[in-house]
């Protein structure tokens, strides 16, 4: 009985440490800036900025879609490790952000889908607060696709 009660205690504590460190593995995504490599269903990757929290609190500005959406966090608004993001009527393009920021790595990551079906993966790293938006100015070039042919006024649909 004393060396279950010698080998749980010390296993117990293993484990709460194990639970703050989860815990703590994953950050907000507010007020946060990321630039991030987008890559489409239909063949086209290209660099963007996600600037949470600009220009005012639960709004997600994304450079090249050329809008601003309406963000939450996860669960009811409740997990701020998560964000899901949606646009605002009446955009030129429905879109919907769904993601999460890895606090270890500090690197936003996430998926989308537009009005059309088209589908698209992203990841990036955090580069600094919203309230210094000059921080993620695309790289140069980064505003054209740098795989596949544009076909749209944004990365984000495909006609």
């Amino acid at each position: 009985m004393k060396t279950i009660r010698a080998l749980t205690v010390p296993s117990f504590a293993v484990l709460a440490l194990a639970m703050l460190f989860l815990g703590n593995a994953y950050a907000q995504v507010t007020a946060k800036t990321f630039r991030v490599t987008v890559k489409s269903s239909f063949g086209t990757t290209f660099t963007d900025c996600f600037r949470f929290d600009v220009p005012g609190a639960g709004s997600l500005t994304i450079d090249l879609l050329g809008q601003v959406l309406t963000y939450r966090h996860g669960q009811l608004d409740t997990v701020d490790t998560r964000f899901k993001s949606v646009s605002r009527f009446p955009a030129p393009l429905s879109i919907m952000f769904y993601g999460e920021e890895i606090e270890a790595l500090e690197q936003l990551t996430g998926e989308a889908v537009n009005e059309i079906g088209d589908s698209f993966v992203f990841s990036g790293p955090e580069i600094g607060p919203s309230t210094a938006p000059s921080l993620c100015v695309p790289a140069p070039g980064s505003s054209a696709i740098t795989s596949g042919v544009p076909t749209a006024a944004t990365p984000y649909e495909h006609r």
